[in-house]
């Protein structure tokens, strides 16, 4: 079967080459036009999508299913441009709608836009990527079409936008439930439209059931699946666990290999101010829904934050304490979101600060502040906003289970531990609560009983949380011995590591900020959580007298083709640890 496609293909290829040829010397104009902007024939994208499916070990029917579902086969609009996505700043290009690229990489834009054999190979390679780092299904057999669920999931994004109990939980009664990016690709399988169904047969791909998937967020990658039966096969030869995906089969020759160097972009501003709203323009192109203010001398109000900027979609800003900057006034004009949060009393941000927002069209119904009498209290009002903007308490409205998925608390004492995993924490919409290190505050019990969460991750050793709180935690929150998990290690870095290590491959790329002081990694962890990524706190000292953190960066899935940022200037993280990533990230095509 793969033989006669690869027969028909060379044969169209042979007729596209002769027809060609004979327009390049009648009109040599013409053809340039022709190979540049109309699409191809559907017989032969067909083709071409087959081969490059067994080249990448995927399923066809999935592969020409997403095409379709992206673009209808289009690599070209009927005006002979290129199929672009909305997203103005940086789109998705082409038949495969591909937005894993460099802006700055002129060539690789250049090639996705005109080449459709390329854009197609690269998102057959996305769809790998996906395949790797999203829990495993069954066996992990990859034709087993039930065991892509993940997969399918990812190539749109990897967040719980796609989680389809996260929809219903959100979807108002009475209104008709939106189907997630996976359902409808499936959906497609078992229902093709228009000329999809001269090209696939149809199939009624069986999909995980709702109630093993997490009510909020995205399933843990450490976590167990059963593939749904019945199971449904798709169209590879017989397969080998171990052979990774993309690769040759073992008789086959092996393509030479490359290093491929990383790529940082660095965010910085002439101080903390200026480089938080650097990150908030860097990454809000068209401007944000809402805004998350902190103070920018002073950590614990800010600390919680990074998961309601999540959830809200939001970047974070700091400003002084006494006064509002007149570079975040501007900032404001330019975002112009809806509404503006205020992380702390007014101890934290000043009444000037109000007023002046006020000055400027933030009237008091569009500012929101979130404050308590102490950085626990303020921590616990946060987290509580947060989760009310998310969808537990709708769901126990419902009838369904209440609780979120999980909560992260850390000492309120320092800021390393919190910063370790406030990306991750944003990007999972997992609250993040501060504690004493010695005695839990009753403030944070208190959202804690509010929140009921399933699993609680303590950040740092019992220097920052003292074995008494962890027991006490499990005793007044009824959880067992595994429902708490403390990531720590012998110094900042190492809990830093630790944490990267827990969640690895929950996340698609990887940031860096100074583990020094805070600023810079606070307002960056709201950009990296936009982006599913993790931002890594580095040390002034070189990676090797760090040895865990260099093993969990060089462990982490990084795909070359994202975005990866350095938060600061070189005073923060200098040009000789940029240097030091580089070479750490290097990776094998």
């Amino acid at each position: 079967m793969i033989r006669d496609r690869v027969f028909k293909r060379i044969v169209v290829s042979v007729v596209l080459c002769l027809v060609l040829g004979a327009q390049t010397f009648l009109e040599p104009a013409a053809l340039s036009a022709a190979t540049t902007s109309q699409n191809p024939g559907t017989d032969e994208i067909n083709l071409l999508i087959e081969e490059i499916a067994v080249e990448k070990e995927i399923p066809s029917i999935l592969l020409k299913v997403i095409a379709f579902k992206e673009s209808t086969w289009r690599q070209f609009d009927k005006q002979g441009n290129p199929v672009m996505g909305t997203n103005t700043a940086h789109p998705a290009i082409g038949i495969m709608q591909v937005a894993s690229y460099k802006d700055e990489d002129a060539a690789t834009i250049e090639k996705l836009k005109t080449d459709i054999e390329f854009n197609i190979r690269t998102g057959a390679d996305l769809l790998n990527e996906k395949w790797n780092f999203t829990p495993r299904i069954g066996d992990g057999d990859r034709n087993k079409l039930e065991n892509w669920y993940f997969a399918l999931w990812a190539y749109n994004i990897w967040s719980d936008k796609n989680n389809p109990n996260v929809l219903a939980a959100n979807t108002p009664s009475g209104q008709q439930i939106p189907l997630s990016y996976q359902e409808k690709v499936l959906n497609l399988c078992a229902n093709p439209d228009g000329f999809l169904a001269n090209y696939i047969e149809s199939v009624e791909i069986s999909q995980i059931p709702l109630d093993v998937l997490p009510q909020t967020g995205i399933p843990a990658k450490t976590a167990t699946f059963t593939t749904p039966e019945p199971v449904h096969y798709g169209d590879l030869g017989e397969q080998t666990n171990e052979q990774q995906p993309g690769q040759p089969k073992p008789d086959q020759p092996q393509p030479p290999k490359a290093p491929v160097e990383m790529e940082f972009k660095r965010v910085a501003g002439a101080d903390r101010i200026d480089t938080a709203i650097r990150q908030a323009l860097e990454g809000w192109t068209d401007g944000a829904p809402a805004v998350i203010l902190a103070r920018a001398d002073n950590f614990p109000d800010a600390l919680a934050g990074v998961p309601l900027a999540a959830k809200l979609e939001a970047p974070v800003l700091l400003t002084s304490s006494d006064r509002l900057d007149s570079r975040v006034a501007e900032a404001l004009s330019t975002l112009n979101p809806n509404k503006v949060y205020l992380l702390g009393g007014e101890g934290a941000l000043s009444s000037k600060v109000s007023s002046e927002l006020k000055k400027l069209g933030w009237s008091d119904d569009r500012q929101i502040r979130l404050s308590g009498l102490t950085r626990y209290d303020t921590a616990a009002s946060i987290a509580l906003a947060t989760a009310r903007a998310s969808s537990y308490i709708s769901s126990a409205s419902k009838g369904g289970q209440p609780g979120v998925e999980a909560v992260a608390i850390a000492t309120g004492e320092n800021f390393p531990d919190a910063l370790s995993i406030a990306s991750i924490a944003g990007a999972k919409q997992m609250p993040i609560l501060l504690t004493d290190p010695k005695a839990l505050p009753a403030e944070t019990l208190n959202a804690l009983k509010e929140l009921q969460p399933k699993q609680l991750y303590l950040i740092g050793g019992e220097g920052a949380i003292s074995a008494a709180v962890q027991t006490e935690l499990q005793a007044q929150l009824n959880l067992s011995s595994s429902q708490i998990t403390r990531l720590h290690g012998a110094s900042r870095y190492d809990t830093m590591a630790a944490v990267a290590q827990a969640f690895i491959g929950e996340t698609e790329g990887l940031s860096f900020a100074t583990g020094e002081d805070f600023p810079d990694a606070l307002a960056g962890a709201a950009l990296a959580a936009r982006l599913n990524a993790t931002v890594i706190l580095l040390p002034k000292d070189s990676l090797e007298k760090y040895p865990n953190l260099k093993a969990a960066i060089n462990q982490h899935p990084c795909n070359s083709d994202a975005r990866s940022y350095i938060f600061g200037g070189t005073g923060a993280i200098s040009s000789e640890r940029e240097q030091e990533l580089k070479g750490l990230l290097s990776r094998v095509n």
